[in-house]
């Protein structure tokens, strides 16, 4: 028979496509990285990451440093020339005015734009008792610029030290008394020397706050998509040819796999950026001061890149949760409202960890999963938590996650067909229970 196949010949296995959940994330990889707003948003965070070095660092080496207008209405009659002569030397502009000035006249200067402030010095200042001295007051459109008010502070204070102890100490070795010893804090555990605090401080807050919007965004992706594709009633066609849990398996998976591309870029840059620093700030003619960037070695990279995955996949799973209970936009921005308190509030929490990483506080709000993903990372990178502190954490986290995707599975399996009026929490139980 003409076609027959041989007989002993091996019989043909029919080929095997992909798993439908590969397929799914694949469709949902490719269909966000081709998009213009991806591409856009991935080479702007360098920019953004670099803006947020050199645009501060401009603007302190400018903002207050010259240019200040201030009229002085010294009631102690000592305190004025040396004040506007160490003012003069800053490349402020500073005048002593009588004292019989009315405040209004100094207000209206201010209005019109003659000056940008005036200082008042009552003559109490100089007494000898703490309890008799009265405040200086300053008052300006600029008095909200911290490094003029702290600038005027200082200088106050060098002044008055000057007025108490020129008859005790020669002007010139007392000038070199009260001049400012330097003062550099060092982050350190003990293990090593230390670094500085500000720029661990900067990197674990980078880290933090890249996490947190990583989660965020890409999180509510999902549950858009799932609106979306359930308003268009696209879905409908998608689960004919897929089940349920492949379909909300593989929009996580894509949608994540987004998150890690766009991570690995900006978390590359600003290592590059942290690194040369000093050398970006030189282009624009600006010294960068000491910069000391803690090791950011691979057990960094993986702790980051672990909570990002495990915290995705488990806020991922709740919104998508949501998506599938809801039948449009607005029902969904209303139903995610709980689950954004959950990551709202490890961000109130910061200051808790920053503060005392090896405090109890931050110990337990790092093993809480609705939390840890965004706080661990940051608390870490400050040496805050040890490695089995870490391992703990993670193994948390992991279970949890599996339990939020099971429950998740299980609701978006019954919930993504179902359209009308949005489920009670006894209707949930029965979808949980029977999906």
């Amino acid at each position: 028979m003409s076609g027959a196949r041989p007989t002993g010949a091996p019989t043909p296995r029919p080929r095997r496509g992909l798993p439908d959940w590969l397929v799914i994330a694949r469709r949902e990889l490719l269909e966000r990285v081709r998009t213009w707003w991806f591409v856009a948003v991935t080479l702007l965070g360098p920019i953004l990451m670099v803006a947020l070095i050199v645009v501060p660092a401009v603007l302190a080496s400018t903002t207050g440093k010259e240019g200040v207008r201030i009229r002085i209405v010294d009631h102690t009659g000592q305190l004025g020339a040396p004040l506007s002569t160490v003012m003069a030397k800053i490349g402020w502009k500073a005048e002593i005015v009588d004292v019989d000035t009315p405040e209004v006249t100094l207000l209206h200067a201010i209005r019109d734009d003659q000056i940008d402030g005036f200082l008042t010095i009552p003559a109490s200042v100089l007494a000898e008792a703490p309890a008799a001295r009265g405040s200086v007051i300053y008052q300006g459109d600029n008095a909200t610029n911290q490094i003029v008010v702290l600038t005027l502070n200082q200088l106050v204070n060098q002044a008055v030290l000057t007025v108490r102890f020129e008859d005790l100490v020669a002007p010139e070795r007392l000038a070199a008394m009260i001049t400012p010893v330097g003062f550099s804090p060092r982050h350190t555990t003990g293990e090593t020397s230390g670094t500085s605090g500000g720029a661990v401080f900067i990197v674990g807050y980078a880290v933090m706050m890249l996490l947190y919007l990583a989660i965020a965004l890409y999180a509510v992706n999902v549950m858009r998509s799932v609106v979306q594709e359930k308003s268009n009633r696209v879905v409908e066609i998608m689960v004919a040819a897929a089940k349920p849990r492949a379909l909300m398996m593989g929009k996580i998976l894509g949608v994540g796999a987004v998150g890690l591309v766009q991570i690995a870029v900006w978390v590359g840059m600003a290592l590059v950026t942290m690194t040369y620093k000093a050398e970006i700030l030189g282009v624009f003619g600006i010294h960068a001061g000491g910069w000391s960037l803690p090791p950011m070695g691979l057990d960094v990279v993986a702790v980051v890149l672990s909570y990002f995955v495990l915290g995705y996949f488990f806020y991922a799973a709740l919104f998508a949760a949501i998506g599938a209970m809801v039948s449009s936009e607005q029902e969904a921005q209303q139903a995610q409202t709980p689950v954004m308190m959950l990551l709202i509030v490890p961000m109130m929490c910061i200051t808790l960890v920053s503060n005392d990483p090896r405090g109890g506080a931050a110990e337990v709000l790092t093993m809480i999963p609705f939390s840890s993903p965004i706080l661990m990372p940051m608390r870490y990178v400050l040496d805050g938590a040890s490695g089995a502190g870490v391992v703990v954490s993670l193994a948390i986290l992991a279970a949890s996650t599996w339990v939020v995707a099971w429950l998740a599975g299980r609701i978006y399996r019954v919930g993504i067909l179902l359209y009308g009026k949005r489920p009670s929490l006894r209707e949930l139980g029965r979808w949980i229970k029977y999906g």
